[in-house]
């Protein structure tokens, strides 16, 4: 079986953890974090559940060289500013990420990195510049759960099933993210078709800002986001783990999709057992495009 790394012990890493050992994909999950205290309790408590997961994983309070050990590495340290200012979170997180990153992969790390710190698609571009691999094995976290935020959201407000609603966030993992509406099928049936035949109103603007303060809401109201990135990570971990060949919504290295080059955005990608195996295009609307390009550039502005 393989091997996790989960850098940063946190309410995000702690989650990670949890719910990649009730999957059953890992023998091994080793999480390291600079507190050692709250580590060390993480593990003693993830520990204890031992008897209820589908295998007899073992946790392991590591340093960078154990982590360094696993098959893949889900980076989820991080810092979020007062100020909640996303310039300074950048320059905080990308601070530490420039000072293990190179320590991992002196240690032997051959692996795949799955980034979920914030700014996640400028931190996967450091981390992949700094990881020395093909960009295909640094993956984003990046609008895959604002993706399933959009699901349910549109669901609920048409009362259909979230398995039945097609929709997708692209563009930064942030507030410039938006909804393209051209992809948005209900029931295999485009969303304007499916409006008309059943004489139901939408607010597209509504839906695209309840997106957006969906995290706000959850980290403003319990101090951290959990439960959806933990499954959105452990869905790109699978991917991984059982070449699925899975579409999924992540950030990946764009080298000329929809015009955009040297940047870290999310767009739908197939994910297999090699990482990023092919970044899809998109035919969106002109006015689609717009903002595409508009929320990479605003991604660029974080890396200068």
């Amino acid at each position: 079986m393989a091997k996790l790394g989960i850098i940063g012990a946190g309410h995000v890493g702690e989650i990670v953890a949890y719910t990649a050992a009730l999957r059953g994909g890992f023998s091994h999950i080793t999480l390291h974090d600079i507190n050692e205290k709250r580590l060390d309790g993480v593990v003693s408590d993830l520990e204890d559940a031992t008897r209820f997961y589908p295998h007899n994983t073992r946790f392991i309070a590591g340093d960078v060289k154990e982590v360094a050990a696993s098959d893949m590495i889900v980076v989820c340290s991080g810092r979020i500013p007062e100020d909640a200012q996303r310039r300074k979170e950048y320059d905080n997180n990308e601070a530490d990420v420039s000072d293990y990153i190179p320590k991992v992969m002196e240690a032997g790390f051959k692996g795949i990195f799955v980034v979920v710190t914030n700014p996640c698609d400028a931190i996967a571009y450091r981390v992949w510049k700094l990881s020395g691999m093909d960009a295909s094995r640094t993956i984003g976290s990046g609008t895959a759960l604002d993706t399933e935020r959009s699901r349910t959201i549109i669901a609920r407000m048409l009362d259909v099933s979230p398995e039945n609603v097609e929709s997708m966030m692209l563009g930064e993992h942030g507030d410039s993210q938006f909804l393209p509406y051209s992809q948005v099928r209900i029931n295999h049936i485009p969303l304007d078709s499916y409006l008309k035949e059943h004489d139901l109103a939408f607010d597209e603007a509504e839906v695209e800002e309840s997106v957006v303060y969906r995290g706000h809401r959850a980290f403003f109201g319990k101090g951290s986001t959990q439960y959806g990135i933990a499954n959105t990570v452990n869905a790109i971990l699978d991917a991984v783990l059982y070449d699925e060949k899975k579409t999924l919504q992540v950030s990946a290295l764009h080298e000329g999709e929809y015009g955009v080059d040297d940047v870290y955005v999310s767009t739908p990608c197939v994910i297999g057992k090699d990482g990023i195996e092919e970044v899809i295009e998109l035919d969106l609307t002109d006015d689609e495009r717009k903002k595409y390009k508009d929320s990479a550039e605003i991604i660029r502005s974080y890396q200068k």
